[in-house]
């Protein structure tokens, strides 16, 4: 099944349910802990939509949900091999209709230089955020990605340093957009908060 996206949503698309988010990761054989990765950025992009809410952003939850939920929705059938999951997830998306789904799939990895402030960029920072099931701040993230798979690359080690100072950028609008009443420190502190939350419909 799926649900309206509230009102108020640029897009107000159809979003998959709970049990439809949970059938797309069996359909794609979604391996447990990339499950997990993207429970923990669900529940890390629900924080920051809940505090921007306040600070008088208000984004779509249940876009934000299965955005973050669904992210990663390609990724086991593309390990090990040059295909590209934000690629093919956002195909797969586009398919069952739920484009604006597919759009922020898309935009995962690399955010756009003119991307707003919306659903799409909060799950790209909530990503950026976590790795494996694991909080760390964006230097320690690009240090895992560089160790991973720059490759001692320099043409590829200068993409994922491009890819930390645009992490940065966004980093420094999403908290100035709410008043800087929280930081990004605070997100580590409580994103656990969230947890019980996302499953609520």
């Amino acid at each position: 099944m799926t649900e309206a996206a509230s009102p108020g949503c640029a897009a107000r698309a159809p979003v998959p349910d709970l049990g439809e988010i949970a059938r797309l990761w069996d359909a794609h054989a979604m391996l447990g802990n990339i499950r997990r990765h993207s429970e923990v950025v669900c529940a890390v992009a629900l924080l920051l939509q809940l505090w921007l809410e306040q600070a008088g952003h208000p984004l779509d939850r249940r876009v934000i949900r299965a955005g973050a939920l669904l992210h990663d929705l390609a990724k086991t059938p593309c390990l090990g091999s040059p295909r590209r999951h934000d690629l093919e997830g956002a195909a797969i998306l586009n398919l069952l209709g739920y484009r604006q789904l597919g759009e922020m799939v898309l935009h995962h990895v690399t955010l756009p230089a003119d991307n707003p402030l919306d659903e799409t960029m909060v799950v790209y920072y909530a990503d950026k955020r976590v790795n494996h099931d694991s909080l760390v701040n964006l230097n320690q993230r690009y240090a895992y990605i560089a160790g991973r798979y720059g490759k001692d690359d320099p043409l590829l080690l200068a993409r994922i340093e491009q890819g930390r100072k645009r992490a940065l950028e966004v980093e420094r609008l999403v908290f100035a957009s709410m008043s800087h009443r929280h930081t990004p420190d605070e997100v580590t502190r409580r994103w656990r908060e969230m947890e019980p939350v996302w499953r609520d419909d």
